[in-house]
């Protein structure tokens, strides 16, 4: 039996050390992450990143393991707080 996999739409508050690209590339390799891009600058070493992310599991748990994965091997990523009333359900 086929496992059903939903997109969903998220946008996270990130806060970093470094350089912002080094950061966005190392949350796109991630495996469940489709794309992440900037959506709004909010100062020094913060941005606005709208994450698209294809997963079995429902929405927010899958947010709460990407976020510990990336706060664990991303070195410069500081924090990543989710929009929760961002999140959004994309047709599959």
């Amino acid at each position: 039996m086929a496992v059903q996999v939903i997109k969903y739409d998220m946008f996270a508050s990130i806060r970093y050390d470094g350089r912002l690209i080094d950061v966005l590339d190392r949350i796109r390799a991630i495996e469940l992450v489709l794309m992440v891009h900037i959506e709004k600058d909010l100062g020094p070493d913060k941005e606005l990143i709208k994450i698209k992310i294809l997963t079995s599991k429902p929405p927010i748990p899958t947010f709460r393991d990407m976020r510990m994965e990336c706060l664990g091997k991303i070195e410069q990523l500081k924090d990543m707080t989710l929009h929760e009333q961002s999140l959004v359900k994309l047709s599959s």
